[in-house]
């Protein structure tokens, strides 16, 4: 009964102060979770990036290329031996189209690009 009384008792600008103080409440609460959930997902994008690159990394790094293949790139396009050597892994890596070389399409890649 004291309920209803007291409810009955509120003026109309007293009702929307509650209302608003509720709305306020759970607009909060949803810019936190919203934030929240920005940030998990950051964190999971960056770490799934990570492991890429690491994998990426291990496979290339087990990846033998020749020699004269590196000398040929250097010599030609006057990049580092670096360079021309993680050309050759990435086409390797990615398998050659049949009738090509890795000479041939780490050329090419490091032309276009």
């Amino acid at each position: 009964h004291q309920i209803l009384l007291f409810l009955e008792n509120m003026t109309a600008q007293d009702e929307a102060k509650q209302l608003d103080s509720v709305t306020d409440r759970v607009t909060e609460q949803d810019s936190m979770d919203a934030s929240k959930a920005k940030d998990a997902m950051a964190s999971l994008t960056s770490s799934g990036a990570e492991y890429d690159a690491r994998g990426r990394s291990k496979k290339l790094a087990k990846i033998e290329v020749s020699k004269e293949d590196i000398e040929v790139i250097v010599d030609e396009l006057e990049v580092t031996d670096d360079k021309a050597e993680q050309a050759l892994k990435m086409v390797i890596a990615r398998g050659l189209p049949e009738g090509t070389t890795a000479l041939g399409e780490a050329l090419g890649m490091l032309i276009t690009s």
